[in-house]
């Protein structure tokens, strides 16, 4: 009997400790995504200004001297920042992306010598605001595009854009 009541608190307290950790898990979901590289890390939340416009945040830190072409340079770069939804039906970009601190065009390294253009070279933070076309729960997908240099690889980000009762939250798609 006494092995019996051990063995009954045991599970327990075990069960208690794994629920108390998924109620945790479970809240650090509500801040956005974030995605580690060598190169760089990317975050991406929605916030939502004092007046009620919706925005979508990309905030990019860059490590050991990587950057990347401005969405804003007026050239005609391959693999230039660029951001876009999958549905227009739910939700669409309600203006022009902001970039803090704005780019300024100039030089950078590359395996042809110097390239000239609107080069992110310092952490930067995107704001792009969003209009919501529909009252109803939705799910649509985006994604962002950019090439990292001094590497030269295309990253593709995707993220997902979740409406429920009016709240919007961005989610990292499980494929």
């Amino acid at each position: 009997m006494k092995n019996l009541i051990i063995l009954t608190l045991l599970l327990f307290t075990a069960y208690s400790s794994n629920n108390l950790n998924y109620c945790v898990e479970t809240k650090l979901e509500t801040t956005g995504i974030s995605i580690n590289d060598s190169e760089y890390t990317i975050h991406i939340d929605i916030k939502t200004t004092t007046d009620g416009q919706q925005n979508l945040i990309i905030k990019m830190d860059l490590k050991n001297d990587s950057h990347f072409v401005s969405p804003n340079d007026p050239g005609n770069f391959s693999g230039q920042f660029y951001m876009d939804l999958g549905s227009y039906n739910d939700i669409n970009f309600d203006s022009a992306i902001i970039e803090t601190p704005k780019s300024k065009e100039g030089f950078v390294p590359d395996n042809l010598g110097f390239s000239k253009g609107n080069w992110v070279t310092t952490d930067t933070t995107y704001r792009q605001p969003i209009y919501v076309i529909s009252d109803e729960d939705f799910q649509v997908f985006g994604r962002v595009n950019f090439v990292i240099e001094p590497r030269c690889t295309l990253e593709q980000i995707t993220f997902g854009i979740i409406s429920k009762n009016g709240v919007l939250k961005v989610i990292q798609p499980k494929c």
